[in-house]
């Protein structure tokens, strides 16, 4: 779609507005996927992130607790701590359920790590449409969970523990804190949610006006939630853990910071979000920011860029009462 046919491209923040022409628009399928991740994982940063932050980098297989395979987790701890029990940040990584992996994460996870005294863990879950639901519950639930059980070890707060996520990955950081507030095995404190993916109904509901024009368009997205939940999206029964927009109640979850672009495709389902835990009782923030920010850290220095790293690190930081 060229400029003059474009519905909203006069509505992507200037700042940020490069990023359009960097990503050509096409739907994923089944067909493209392969050559998809294997330009996304060229895309990411190769860079040795303990020659940039005074941070240590590790990496661990950790067992599931569902008897599937063992799953990758990378640690990231600050070279010299600033605690005795350093608060965790667990991350999940984005790509729409079919794509990605920590590795776009490391950096700013590093940055947390060795700014604020987090230890910081990131788990490479299986990716759909190789496995489909539970696995990617599972193998979040189990990596998440043996750090807690291992808290001693890795020198770990369990009473200071955020989840967090972007796009795919803060839709399955919001399944996990489900998961977690009903088997009641342990507490997480913060949920951070970067555009987050929550709603298969989206992928099938009519064409917005607005947004989902670029990057990650209702198609691709009709493409990630069939792939992941191994059937045709919007059937009735579909698990709150799997699809966090389908739960009947979000009370219990952790304060939350939302934040999401106005044209973002996932704009609705993150507003009907926040207002659902606004009406069962949870501590809400949500920040919409003006154009399209789901590809805003590719600009760290745009202003709402650096509104919303402001933001979200404070929510962070209050709600594990570290201010």
């Amino acid at each position: 779609m060229n400029e003059q046919q474009s519905r909203s491209r006069h509505l992507v923040d200037q700042e940020i507005i490069r990023a359009i022409d960097l990503f050509p628009t096409s739907d994923l399928t089944e067909s493209t996927l392969m050559e998809s991740r294997e330009n996304s994982a060229k895309m990411l940063p190769q860079t040795d992130i303990t020659q940039l932050f005074p941070v240590t980098f590790e990496e661990r297989a950790v067992p599931s607790y569902f008897g599937g395979p063992d799953i990758r987790i990378e640690i990231i701890k600050p070279r010299e701590p600033k605690y005795d029990q350093m608060p965790l940040y667990y991350s999940i990584h984005g790509g729409g359920m079919v794509m990605g992996s920590p590795v776009g994460d490391r950096q700013g996870n590093a940055a947390l790590a060795a700014q604020h005294g987090f230890c910081c863990v990131s788990v490479y879950y299986r990716l759909a449409p190789e496995h489909i639901q539970p696995s990617q519950l599972q193998d979040c639930y189990s990596g998440l969970k043996w750090c807690i059980e291992h808290a001693g070890e890795l020198a770990i707060d369990t009473q200071k523990v955020a989840v967090a996520g972007s796009s795919a990955g803060a839709g399955l950081a919001a399944g996990l804190a489900l998961y977690i507030r009903d088997q009641k095995e342990f507490n997480i404190h913060h949920l951070r949610l970067r555009s987050p993916m929550l709603d298969d109904r989206t992928s099938i509901s009519p064409e917005h006006p607005y947004a989902g024009e670029f990057v990650w368009t209702k198609g691709s997205n009709y493409f990630g939630w069939k792939s992941v939940l191994g059937h045709e999206p919007g059937q009735e029964g579909t698990s709150e853990y799997y699809v966090p927009a389908r739960a009947k109640s979000l009370a219990g979850l952790p304060p939350t910071y939302i934040s999401i672009g106005s044209i973002d495709l996932f704009i609705d389902e993150a507003l009907m979000f926040a207002k659902q835990l606004a009406f069962d009782g949870v501590l809400v923030e949500l920040h919409v920011f003006p154009g399209y920010h789901h590809l805003a850290p590719m600009f760290p220095n745009a202003h709402f860029s650096l509104e919303g790293a402001k933001s979200s690190e404070y929510a962070l930081l209050k709600a594990l009462e570290l201010l």
